[in-house]
This record gives structure tokens, sequence and C-alpha cells, in this order.
């Protein structure tokens, strides 16, 4: 079972001084440096539009062939402040704001947010694209602590991470490994006994449109814990499918980092549309919540 791996990094030897850096960045696995594209699972292109305008083209490789995932706009303003503008993302607002304040030569803080809340803080060792170093923030849309991370040469060593409602989750989890964990019984039996489960629970899915999110961790073990509902407007649906991944049988190859298992977050995204729940298009992914992990 493959599953999308999401990660980026920076590796090309640039002048972290000059106010944007043109170039394409490879990423391996955990945001650790390769400097060939065959060896790179995402590599990202910075492209310089005007003086203050820069474009961020973010590819991945899935089943050979390099996907863009991701575009960016980013409008320099002053000396400090970013303006990001997604295309058409979902799974980030569609603009962000980012500061960042020089402490020394190549060591930036910054502060990313929206009109309305902080999304996360840093420290990052160019001002653009990111390089994540030391401890970083991350925080719910309700001003809560999503995460505490910490970063060296912008590959994760280790997190502690919170619930939206104040309460611990589990820490240490990674998104991007060298092996992905595989699930025992395949697919076929994981899709089955999902919609099996979502039959039984006689909930009336034509009243529903909407994407829904489950994410759990893989752990170590090869069993699951913590799984939660990501995104779903219907709390008794998110339940249903939180339930159903806590029953699902057997267990998981666990994920390998660097020759060592690790605690692997995974989520698979449901999508209920045209009042029939369209799953043909469940697939697993690493992380594809979690803000802006490249």
């Amino acid at each position: 079972m493959k599953h999308c791996v999401w990660i980026c990094l920076f590796v090309t030897a640039l002048s972290m001084e000059s106010v944007g850096q043109e170039g394409i960045y490879y990423f391996g696995a955990n945001s650790k440096p390769v400097e060939l594209k065959e060896d790179a699972v995402i590599f990202k292109e910075v492209k310089r539009r005007s003086a203050r305008k820069y474009k961020i083209e973010t590819h991945q490789k899935l089943q050979n062939k390099w996907v863009r995932i991701k575009k960016e706009k980013i409008k320099i303003q002053g000396d400090e402040r970013q303006t990001i503008f997604y295309n058409a993302n979902s799974l980030f607002p569609k603009r962000i704001y980012r500061e960042m304040t020089k402490i020394s030569p190549g060591e930036y803080l910054f502060e990313e947010s929206t009109l309305s809340n902080t999304i996360r803080t840093g420290t990052s060792a160019s001002f653009l694209p990111l390089h994540l170093e030391g401890i970083v923030t991350e925080y719910h849309p309700n001003g809560e602590v999503k995460s505490k991370s910490v970063y060296n040469d912008n590959q994760l060593i280790s997190n502690e991470n919170w619930l939206m409602d104040g309460s611990k989750y589990i820490d240490t989890i990674f998104y991007s490994v060298d092996e992905e964990p595989e699930y025992q019984m395949g697919d076929v039996f994981f899709k089955g006994f999902l919609i099996n489960k979502i039959a039984e629970s006689k909930l009336d899915l034509t009243q529903i449109e909407d994407q829904v999110v489950i994410g759990w961790v893989v752990m170590k073990s090869g069993k699951i814990d913590g799984a939660i509902a990501l995104k779903g407007k219907s709390r008794q649906l998110n339940q249903i499918l939180v339930n159903t991944i806590i029953e699902l049988p057997g267990y998981w190859t666990p994920a390998v980092l660097d020759g060592k298992k690790v605690r692997y977050f995974m989520s698979i995204p449901l999508n209920f549309m045209q009042r029939e729940a369209n799953f043909q298009e469940i697939e697993f992914s690493s992380g594809v919540m979690h803000y802006n992990r490249y």
C-alpha cells in the first residue's frame, strides 16, 4: 500500500542574505537534503517574477511521475513581510502572512498567520524558502498549541502534540519516512470493512455532502492509536469513521526512518458528494492535513 508523502527541504547552496532565492530544491524523506533529482520524492522550484514577487511550485513523485501538488505566489513587502497566496488548495488558507525578523546572518524568526489567528512560529536559516531550525510551534484555529517540534537542518527530530481542546496527543510522530506502513490485510479488505461499517450504522448518507478526513498513528508495534477526525461537519459520521479505524482488525508493518521503526501519522479522505458516498476515491496519505510540512 503506497501513501502520499509531502515533504521538502532546502539543499541548494545559495546566499541566504538576498530577498529571495531562485532555483530548484530537492527533498527526501523527513526533509533530508539530497542533491540529485532521482533521489528526491519532492522538489520545489522557486521562480522570480519581479523584484518583490516570487512563484513557488511544489512537485511530488507519484508512481514514478512528477505531479505538481501545490503552487504559491509570494509578494514581499518591505524587508520582513511576505504575503503568500495559495492556488485553490483546500488544505491551506487561501492567503497567509509571514513576518520575518533577522536575528543574525542566516537566522530568521518567523511568524505565519491569517487575518484572524497565528498558524506557526519558529526559526529559519533562510528568508525564502524556509529552512527550519530549532523549535517550531504550530497552532490550532482556536489558538491552542497544536505541536512543538524540534528541527535540525530542516529535518524533524521530535515533537509534542495536542488536540484542539488542549488534551495531549501522541508525541514524536513522523509524517515522512523511508519505508511507509503496510496494512497486513490489504487495500481491498480495508475498503470493504469501512463500507460495511458505514452500512451497519444505518446513517442516512443522503443528507450528507462533505469531505471527511480521519487520521491515526501507526505505532512502532504495528498497532494503530490516536484515531481522530481532522475534518468533517457531521459529528455522528465522524465518530462512526473514527470507531471503524479503532476496530480495524490486524496489524500494520511499522514505518522505518534511518533504519529505525518510528511512529507514523496517516490520514484518509472520504468524499460524500452528490448524495452518495464516493468510496472509489478512498486514498491513504501521510500528514496531508498537517499545516505546511514543506
